[in-house]
């Protein structure tokens, strides 16, 4: 059984949250980009 590295954990979990930041900002930034479009149009 491997023993648990909680270092190594809390680095995967804020990587996890700063993937998830990213994903959200870019989806953000997809629907403004929409909107703006549509209402230039």
């Amino acid at each position: 059984m491997m023993e648990h590295d909680r270092e190594l954990e809390r680095k995967n979990a804020l990587l996890g949250w700063a993937l998830f930041g990213v994903f959200v900002v870019l989806f953000t930034g997809t629907v403004l980009v929409a909107v703006i479009y549509l209402a230039l149009d």
